[in-house]
């Protein structure tokens, strides 16, 4: 059990300790608001002028792309990686997944365990027709997949990936598995949705020695400087035990699509600016906020973004572009992300979503952990216990790996 009162002390006195790093720690907020501002009405600017805003690009032009756009993905923290998996592939992929759905009687089973997951529970809106399974040899398969790991290497590249002493935090050339959920929304969906938020730490990111490390330069005056992309630290980061919080280093969140979806379909929105974790973090420490609240984050949740305290911030919320089955997105962990309230499109709106997580100490010890799950078709580590895949017919087994999707797992 987590022990609200001891983290609403730790939270004052870490809130101290962090103010005392910066030398005015209202200016120091002023100084990333100001940067934040600027971001925001170029990203409205855009929006009016039906102009791009998140980086797209072809997996076929991801050897040859320019300076230019490295720097433009960097800056927004996303990017949009088209024709990753053949049209004709993903449909097939899907059907297999629907058949593995029915055939088992998920939906029955869900009734029954419906109350387990309980780490969107504090956002404004509730879960969306996000599904728990891990182990459908579509998931599989995408996973293990060569064109996945092209993309995955790449992303990795993006990051600082050796310390000051040119020692490896991460091997960006090699990956391992992370096994998450399938989100399938079907068209006419209005009662789901997922409000803004990030994954991977909440109360965590200010009070954890990690993640304070991390952001050191934003909390003591040297907000210019702070690099999202430097991985130092990020392998040393420690999270409140819960279901569904992450104890992997994911370089990038993302997910495949298995179906046509945009704007309207129920589908993501992002907030593309690499950055505003800072403002975010500095927010909390301002003296309209209560001393033992970080801007009504809590414990073993997501980590809100909410209008009371982040308005600027949500200015810059903006939807994804269309989607063609086998297109995929990417965010950066520190990218604020939501799904759409609203599915008002024809079709469903499907999704398997992967992570890039690359190899270290901490990845590996997660993965010997899920190895173990993936045998026996329970959940991984990281989610809810649910088990639904353990007695389900067509799931995932060893025989299904490729040496790769062996290597992946830890297996």
């Amino acid at each position: 059990m987590i022990d609200l009162e001891k983290i609403e002390k730790k939270i004052i006195k870490e809130k101290k300790i962090l103010r005392d790093k910066s030398q005015n720690y209202n200016n120091n907020f002023l100084n990333i608001k100001k940067y934040i501002e600027k971001e925001i009405i170029n990203i409205e600017e855009l929006k009016k002028n039906n102009l791009n805003i998140i980086p797209e690009i072809n997996l076929n032009d991801l050897e040859s792309n320019s300076e230019k756009f490295i720097t433009e993905v960097k800056n927004r923290g996303c990017v949009v990686i088209r024709d990753v998996f053949e049209d004709s592939m993903m449909k097939k992929m899907n059907t297999e997944l629907e058949t593995y759905i029915e055939e088992n009687n998920y939906y029955e089973d869900q009734k029954k365990k419906a109350n387990i997951d309980n780490y969107f529970s504090d956002l404004k809106s509730g879960k969306p027709q996000i599904f728990g399974l891990y182990w459908s040899k579509t998931q599989v398969n995408i996973r293990q997949s060569l064109e996945l790991e092209k993309v995955k290497k790449w992303l990795n590249h993006l990051w600082q990936y050796k310390d000051n002493n040119n020692d490896l935090i991460f091997d960006p050339n090699n990956e391992l598995v992370y096994a998450d959920r399938v989100r399938r929304r079907e068209p006419g969906d209005s009662t789901l949705g997922l409000s803004p938020h990030c994954d991977a730490g909440s109360v965590e990111r200010w009070i954890d020695k990690g993640y304070q490390s991390v952001y050191g330069k934003i909390f003591s005056d040297d907000f210019e400087n702070y690099d999202p992309f430097n991985a130092t630290f990020r392998n040393t980061t420690q999270m409140i035990e819960s279901p569904a919080v992450s104890h992997v280093f994911r370089t990038f969140q993302g997910w495949v699509a298995l179906t046509e979806q945009g704007p309207g379909d129920g589908t993501l929105q992002l907030i593309p600016i690499a950055k505003s974790m800072a403002y975010i973090l500095t927010r909390a420490l301002m003296d309209d906020v209560d001393e033992s609240n970080l801007c009504d984050s809590k414990p073993a949740r997501a980590l809100s973004i909410n209008s009371k305290y982040h308005a600027l911030l949500l200015r810059g919320l903006v939807s994804i572009p269309k989607m063609k089955p086998g297109d995929t997105v990417w965010w950066h962990p520190d990218i604020v992300h939501a799904v759409e309230d609203m599915h008002s499109g024809q079709g469903y709106s499907n999704v398997v979503y992967v992570g890039s997580t690359p190899y270290c100490k901490k990845n590996l010890e997660y993965s010997k952990k899920q190895a173990q799950k993936f045998l026996e078709g329970k959940s991984p580590p990281d989610f809810a216990p649910e088990d639904y895949e353990v007695s389900y017919k067509n799931r995932a087994t060893l025989d299904d790996l490729t040496s790769l999707g062996k290597k992946q797992l830890a297996l």
